[in-house]
């Protein structure tokens, strides 16, 4: 949604980030897949793993070193997008939101107010769907 703000090395941080998320619990889902697919072409980049695919902490330093606090929201709210986009947000994926959120210095509610809009987009999206398509 947001990640066109993002400048380049932004960009490949948050492929970084949202590939090291994906498989943190290490169910790799074509639900994922098919997000980080779509951040790739929003992104206008093509996934290389031998460039983007880093350690998280390094990633997540570099961001809270070098980015804005928009931008720092920006990760968050998309990173928990992909987390919940498989039906289930565990406990594993949490705790690196949390972590990415205490290291961006961004307030502790702010994870848990992404939750709880990307959920009602979400379902209201599933709405529209069953309206439309059946």
């Amino acid at each position: 949604m947001y990640l066109a703000l993002l400048n380049e090395e932004e960009k490949i941080s948050f492929l970084g980030m949202a590939y090291n998320l994906a498989t943190v619990d290490g169910d790799y889902s074509e639900a994922e897949k098919n997000v980080i697919n779509g951040y790739c072409q929003e992104l206008q980049i093509l996934f290389d793993e031998k460039t983007m695919i880093k350690p998280m902490g390094a990633l997540i330093n570099e961001i809270a070193e070098n980015s804005s606090e928009r931008t720092k929201k920006i990760f968050i709210f998309e990173l928990i997008g992909l987390a919940i986009t498989d039906g289930n947000y565990d406990n594993d994926e949490r705790q690196i939101i949390a972590k990415i959120e205490s290291r961006f210095g961004v307030s502790g509610d702010f994870a848990d107010m992404c939750e709880s809009i990307l959920n009602e987009y979400l379902a209201f999206q599933n709405r529209l769907n069953n309206l439309i398509i059946g």
